[in-house]
């Protein structure tokens, strides 16, 4: 990804995470994660179906890249928290 696309994706996750923060100030219940969650899922299988004539055949295929790059991106902020955590 450029650095143009990048930004404007960082920019947009910051638009998601202050709603999650703002809503989370009044529900520690766990519901805004789970929601927030399930929105990702549900947005990422409508993105899926407008990128294929057929959604039951390539459904394998669409589910792997989606758990495959969710994998990797709570990868790179489980280490990018454990940094900000860890005192100096």
């Amino acid at each position: 990804m450029d650095q143009d696309n990048e930004k404007v994706m960082y920019d947009y996750a910051d638009k998601f995470i202050n709603l999650a923060n703002e809503l989370a100030r009044s529900d520690r219940s766990g519901r805004v994660g789970m929601a927030i969650r399930f929105a990702a899922a549900r947005f990422s299988v409508f993105e899926a179906s407008t990128q294929t004539g057929n959604l039951a055949e390539d459904r394998e295929k669409y589910f792997q890249l989606i758990e495959d790059n969710f994998q990797k991106v709570l990868q790179f902020n489980f280490e990018d928290y454990i940094k900000i955590l860890t005192p100096k």
